[in-house]
């Protein structure tokens, strides 16, 4: 651009003096210098545009992977106690299994005894015994109903008045007796 321009203006002017054609070369590398600064500064600006951004980006990257290792500690701290709290937790568990199966184990041992009751024999004599029982208790009901079945109305009768008042039924007994006597 400029530089153009500078070489239309020498070749017009048609130097004779060497020096002249040096300070010609040398203005003209002094404006390619600063055409190629100011290329270098519009570059700088541009990638000084884009590495703000990136450096942004960057920043808050940093930023997630600080709350996301802070996060991290955090869980694993967390998993940690969950992990003491789930071993505790198993172990009481453990023994409270532990303690129910002794309980059941002393159980079945002072039950083993028993496992004879449930031999066929054994099954039968509890058979004929609660047949028995069944007529035991039928016999008490009866007895509750009817305490003498093989006496007559007349008997019962008898003994009930005798049962409400022995003094007065002997009296009365001793009385028929002596005017039995009389006559």
């Amino acid at each position: 651009m400029v530089t153009d321009r500078l070489d239309t203006t020498v070749k017009s002017f048609q130097p004779t003096n060497p020096m002249v054609e040096r300070y010609t070369r040398l203005c003209r590398a002094y404006v390619q210098l600063s055409e190629r600064f100011h290329q270098l500064d519009v570059d700088h600006m541009t990638l000084k545009g884009q590495v703000v951004p990136l450096l942004k980006a960057l920043k808050i990257q940093q930023d997630r992977l600080r709350q996301a290792q802070s996060e991290k500690v955090a869980m694993e701290q967390t998993l940690d106690q969950r992990i003491v709290q789930h071993r505790q937790d198993m172990q009481a568990l453990t023994r409270t299994y532990e303690e129910r199966l002794d309980s059941l184990s002393h159980h079945i041992e002072e039950l083993r005894p028993l496992e004879q009751l449930l031999s066929s024999e054994v099954f039968h004599e509890l058979a004929a015994a609660e047949a028995q029982m069944e007529l035991v208790d039928t016999t008490f009901q009866e007895m509750s109903e009817d305490d003498d079945p093989d006496l007559t109305a007349d008997e019962k009768a008898l003994l009930a008045a005798y049962r409400a008042n022995p003094e007065a039924f002997l009296t009365t007994l001793e009385g028929r007796e002596a005017g039995r006597g009389r006559a």
